[in-house]
């Protein structure tokens, strides 16, 4: 089976809706995949000869985040203040996020279970770090306006609170949402405007 572990976020936020906007134009994976995640670490693979071996991966799992992330408020808030995008064959933008320490030694706890479990990553540019990806394009024409599009529409730094960090599956057709592992306690979010004031 192949799996990715992806934050989920506030689907009630300003800048969420916007992303989503920007998505819709410009990510050909938007109907197979239309939940918006920042993608902890690439997808990997692991098999299971077993249903309740996969409940055991995932519980370990929801217990190691919990180990790190429980009590922690403030990290839940994710700001975003740059993008990054790659040629070749198919076209690919993402938003950059501003990691805190906390959720770097998570993630970095996250792979080194994953490594012990015996997963295999796919191969990947940049493979550990955090991106969310807002447009994957077919044609090389089309990346260079959703470049210029996002310039535009993100050229401030915003902060959006996350939801949940979600174990994603693979499936034929789409990469299905399989379980949250952890839930962030959203009552104390406060909201933010347009940009992000020092």
């Amino acid at each position: 089976m192949e799996y990715f572990i992806g934050l989920t976020f506030d689907p009630g936020s300003i800048h969420q809706n916007k992303i989503e906007n920007f998505r819709r134009r410009f990510d050909s994976k938007f109907v197979k995949n239309g939940l918006l995640q920042l993608t902890i670490l690439p997808p990997f693979s692991v098999d299971f000869i077993t249903r309740s071996e996969e409940q055991n991966f995932i519980e370990e799992l929801t217990e190691l985040l919990e180990g790190h992330l429980y009590g922690l408020k403030e990290i839940s808030q994710i700001e975003f203040n740059g993008m990054t995008f790659s040629m070749g064959k198919k076209g690919a933008l993402a938003l950059t996020p501003k990691i805190s320490p906390d959720i770097l030694y998570c993630q970095e706890s996250i792979y080194f279970f994953l490594k012990e479990y015996g997963v295999k990553f796919k191969k990947t540019k940049n493979s550990t770090t955090p991106i969310l990806p807002i447009g994957r394009v077919d044609y090389p024409e089309l990346l260079e306006s959703a470049i210029e599009t996002a310039k535009i529409e993100f050229s401030s730094p915003f902060v959006m609170n996350a939801m949940s960090f979600v174990l994603f599956e693979k499936t034929p057709r789409e990469w299905k949402h399989k379980n949250n592992l952890y839930d962030f306690d959203t009552r104390d979010h406060f909201f933010f405007v347009n940009e992000l004031y020092v």
